[in-house]
């Protein structure tokens, strides 16, 4: 699994400007996704306008746009970042959170969803959360963003996914519990910005 030096090929996801999250899990899912990956944990600290260039060497503070980190069933922990790259971001592709959430459930805290198959596991698992939360914190003022990512590995086939919330952080880091097929798999931070 080497990332070090790649540089993406991504899509504006709908309207967006920016990089989407699920573009990035979706990236590293098809290049690093089958190598014996136990553990996957993915920060994301500012938003990036421009196609990301993977490193493993610690970039300057400022520039980095994600950091991470592998821990292999072999015990090795690989850690990683990306900062913006100078290729342009120059496609679209159509992307709708509310097909993808259309037959989802909710109650109180938690929400369900069946597999929508024109979609990957992250966009459902992004789309589904920030519905929920939306749902909890109707009177917030902002924009929901994906910020932070703890898996049990990569996780592409799947049947169901359920959310549960957990906590939140002064109202600025939001934690939810995320189980697939029954068993819980991690958690997934989404923060809430003006």
């Amino acid at each position: 699994m080497q990332i070090d030096g790649m540089i993406t090929d991504f899509a504006f996801k709908g309207e967006r400007t920016y990089v989407h999250g699920t573009s990035v899990y979706d990236f590293l899912a098809d290049v690093c996704g089958g190598g014996g990956i136990m553990q996957l944990d993915l920060m994301f600290h500012k938003l990036a306008r421009k196609n990301l260039l993977f490193m493993c060497a610690k970039p300057p503070l400022e520039s980095i746009c994600l950091s991470g980190k592998f821990l292999k069933n072999d015990g090795e922990l690989l850690r990683f970042f990306a900062t913006e790259s100078v290729r342009e971001i120059t496609k679209r592709i159509p992307y709708s959170e509310k097909e993808i959430i259309k037959n989802a459930h909710f109650d109180c805290k938690n929400a369900f969803i069946q597999r929508n198959h024109q979609y990957s596991f992250i966009e459902h698992l992004v789309s589904l959360n920030k519905a929920l939360l939306f749902q909890i914190f109707s009177e917030m003022r902002g924009k929901f963003y994906f910020t932070k990512l703890e898996l049990n590995g990569f996780i592409k086939e799947f049947q169901t996914i359920k959310l549960c919330f957990e906590s939140h952080f002064n109202f600025q880091l939001m934690k939810t519990c995320v189980f697939v097929d029954t068993s819980r798999v991690g958690q997934i931070y989404f923060s809430c910005k003006d």
